[in-house]
Parts: structure tokens; C-alpha cells; sequence
């Protein structure tokens, strides 16, 4: 019975150790009402509201310098919005473009494929009129050409 205490207490705190070496990291800051707030990720995602807490040893590091006006007014917030949503649409505006490039590419290819099956059935058609000695290599290389570009 004392054995099985002891390794469930080992296993138990083999696991936390574990845990806490392998924890992400942590923000802390504290809110209107003066009470600590933890996340995974900073305040409002700015670092400059925000402190890096470390599990282990409990202390807390600075992520920005210091600013002016620490706190960010709404219009701030706006604003940074607004930016972000002008950044998501020049992406989607970049995304698109790629796609219409792409969709030229893919049609310009299938267009190659058609003509290189034309050549490959016209040098084939050629090749079994031949009277030389190379005639039968020359048909299989027409029938695997055949074969790669008109599937």
C-alpha cells in the first residue's frame, strides 16, 4: 500500500513538472478594477499593456519599453481595426490576382498538353510510313509520347 502511494505521488508529480516545463506562455496585467488578469495571449494584442509572467520562478518581465500613454484610447483601438482591415483586404486583393495568374497558367498548359499530342500522333503517324531500320524504336517513343501528353 505504501508503495503504490509513493509511485502515484511520483507518477503525480513527474506529470506536473512536466506540465509546467512544457506551459506556453503566460501574460499578466491588471485590469480597470486592480485585479491580475492571465492570458495566453497579450491585452487587446498589445505588448505594451502587458507583462511576460514566468510559471516557475513567478516574476513578471516587461515584453515593451515603457510609452508616454500606456493605456490606448478607443480611437486607438479604431485604428488599429481600420489597419488591419485594409491589410485583410490588400491580401484578398493579392489572393485573387493569384488565382486569375494561376487559372492563365493552368489554361496555357492544357493548351501545350493539346498541341504536344498533335506532334506526338503526326510524328507517330510519320513513323510507321518509315522504311529504315529505327522505324519500330521511333514508333514506341511516338506511342509514349502519345501516352504522356494526350491522357
Amino acid at each position: 500500500m505504501r508503495h503504490k502511494v509513493l509511485k502515484t505521488s511520483l507518477a503525480t508529480l513527474l506529470l506536473s513538472s512536466i506540465l509546467i516545463v512544457n506551459a506556453a506562455e503566460v501574460f499578466t496585467w491588471r485590469d480597470s478594477k486592480g485585479n491580475n488578469q492571465y492570458s495566453d495571449a497579450p491585452k487587446q494584442l498589445v505588448p505594451a499593456n502587458t507583462q511576460k509572467f514566468n510559471v516557475r520562478t513567478h516574476t513578471t518581465t516587461s515584453l515593451a519599453p515603457p510609452v508616454q500613454n500606456a493605456s490606448l484610447s478607443a480611437s486607438d483601438v479604431d485604428s488599429l481595426a481600420a489597419k488591419q482591415a485594409e491589410v485583410n483586404r490588400q491580401i484578398e486583393e493579392q489572393n485573387r490576382r493569384t488565382a486569375e495568374k494561376n487559372k492563365k497558367i493552368d489554361e496555357q498548359n492544357r493548351k501545350n498538353r493539346e498541341d504536344a499530342c498533335k506532334t506526338s500522333k503526326i510524328n507517330r503517324s510519320i513513323a510507321e510510313n518509315l522504311r529504315t531500320s529505327q522505324r519500330d524504336n521511333l514508333i514506341k517513343r511516338y506511342d509514349e509520347e502519345i501516352r504522356n501528353n494526350c491522357n
